[in-house]
């Protein structure tokens, strides 16, 4: 999993990281799944654009072909690709694209046809509804 474990958002990456282990160590106390224990791999973004996409793109464990391999979320590409393809079936052709400082493809929106119109930041940590 790829959590803050330094830098700004610690704390949350911290509480998120124990609360998967708990998960993991009730599953793997009843048996596992399939009779298989569980492991966790942990990346740190940091909180860190450079740092995120360094780990968000690390996609070792994939690559390894594991028959059980369950990701929390996809890959950054994936991510983009799927998101992507719902603005292509619904034909956006204008697209604005809001992130959190961290390196995001705006390729995949262009590649459809769409247009990127704005690429803006949020600082982390900020409720855009509240600003």
């Amino acid at each position: 999993m790829d959590l803050p474990i330094t830098g700004n958002g610690a704390t949350d990456g911290k509480d998120m990281q124990n609360a998967i282990e708990m998960g993991v160590k009730k599953i793997n106390d009843s048996g596992g799944v399939i009779g298989k224990k569980l492991r966790i791999e942990v990346t740190d973004d940091g909180c860190d654009p450079q740092m995120a996409t360094t780990a968000a793109n690390s996609a070792k464990l994939p690559a390894q072909g594991y028959d059980t391999l369950f990701l929390i979320n996809g890959l950054t590409p994936d991510q983009a690709r799927t998101a992507a393809d719902y603005m292509a079936a619904y034909q956006a052709k204008k697209v604005v694209l809001i992130h959190d400082n961290s390196a995001y493809a705006k390729a995949s929106v262009e590649k459809f046809g769409g247009a990127v119109i704005a690429y803006e930041a949020i600082n982390h940590g900020i409720d855009p509804y509240f600003v």
